[in-house]
């Protein structure tokens, strides 16, 4: 098959992270497979691909079509609006000559796919990844307005691919065939030995990978974390990511009095998650919400106790006592007393360290390729 996966972004993110294992994966059997999207970065830190996939940049569109700005910021609003609008035309008009099927990363994504085959531009499948209920992520991601341009996506196109249980089931409203493909753990957190021991309690370490914002409860992380330090002067705060630190969270870290204990250190590699996650006493993701958080079970798979929260997408895989932790979301007391119940039982931290590895050796990124191509040659076949 000729394959081509359009993008809102490639930027460090779990979706990303998830489009571009399967990817290589696909291409590895044999499939010709094309990446586009209007922004490319962090190439250097997502999974590597290999030379037989092309990544393009979409001409005469520029903008992160994950989300939409504030209108308080009139110049990167308009852009974005427009390339929101007028610029899906762009998206449609780029698609490769002979592609099969076109993996949708997004809803703005598969709105031009489905304007080109609506044009007669391009005639193939069009799967739509969905790794976040659209009910709730569109309006979160387009503001309320604007959520209408986007709602009929997953109606029209031909098969929905998600990553959890939970949404496997609320998809099935929109009429379409629905495929959990689930998530995998990449092979450098399974295969590399770990080295040295996790910090303990006398010096402890806590960290955190992911998007920084309110979704993933930075701000109770860090309202913890200043009670944390309270009984432990010596603990630190690692955090890792792209998001809000410079604009709100350093402010907030320092009216919390935390400041000079955290460490921001951006979008890291991979080599260096699985080092910090090696050294860390405790991995600890408050999240609100997720399509299936893929951070907790890498810590798992380096035996790094998690401290987490129950939703659509760690349902599948969190198992309170067993293999972490779970809180509340929103309390940063619940959060507090997890931290200390593994800072003061070595029995518990060792235990669940232990648990989280056995599940994660259960996600493979192989397994997930094979459940995307089979959904493909399935809607390639129909076609």
């Amino acid at each position: 098959m000729k394959i081509l996966y359009s993008l809102p972004s490639i930027r460090v993110c779990g979706g990303v992270v998830h489009f571009f294992q399967v990817a290589k994966r696909l291409s590895a059997r044999g499939h010709e497979v094309t990446i586009q999207a209007p922004e490319i970065l962090d190439l250097e830190v997502l999974p590597q691909l290999p030379k037989e996939i092309v990544v393009e940049k979409i001409p005469g569109v520029s903008s992160n079509l994950y989300t939409m700005p504030p209108e308080t910021r009139p110049i990167q609003f308009i852009r974005t609006f427009l390339d929101l609008t007028r610029g899906l035309k762009q998206i449609a008009r780029a698609i490769p000559e002979g592609t099969d099927i076109i993996h949708a990363g997004f809803h703005p994504n598969a709105k031009a796919a489905l304007l080109a085959r609506e044009r007669g531009w391009w005639n193939g499948r069009i799967v739509q990844a969905v790794h976040m209920d659209p009910e709730t992520f569109i309006p979160e991601s387009f503001k309320k307005r604007y959520a209408f341009l986007y709602r009929e996506a997953p109606y029209r196109v031909d098969h929905l691919l998600t990553v959890c249980e939970p949404l496997e089931q609320k998809l099935q409203r929109y009429g379409k065939p629905v495929t959990n493909v689930r998530n995998g753990v990449d092979p450098i957190f399974l295969e590399t030995p770990i080295t040295g021991e996790h910090s303990d309690s006398k010096n402890p370490v806590l960290y955190f990978c992911g998007a920084l914002g309110r979704r993933k409860g930075t701000d109770v992380l860090l309202r913890s974390f200043s009670q944390v330090i309270k009984n432990h002067p010596t603990a630190k705060l690692i955090l890792s990511g792209h998001g809000s630190w410079e604009s709100f969270y350093k402010g907030l870290a320092g009216q919390l009095g935390v400041l000079e204990a955290v460490d921001y250190r951006g979008v890291v590699s991979l080599e260096e998650m699985v080092r910090i996650m090696d050294s860390a006493t405790a991995f600890v993701f408050p999240t609100w919400s997720e399509g299936f958080g893929l951070p907790p079970l890498e810590a798992m798979a380096r035996r790094c106790p998690v401290v987490t929260t129950v939703n659509d997408g760690t349902a599948q895989y969190v198992e309170h006592g067993r293999n972490c932790l779970l809180v509340d979301p929103g309390s940063p007391e619940d959060l507090t007393h997890a931290i200390e119940s593994i800072l003061q039982d070595s029995g518990l931290a060792k235990k669940l360290g232990e648990g989280g590895r056995v599940k994660a050796e259960r996600y493979t990124w192989e397994e997930v390729a094979d459940r995307t191509e089979r959904a493909m040659v399935e809607e390639v076949e129909r076609h």
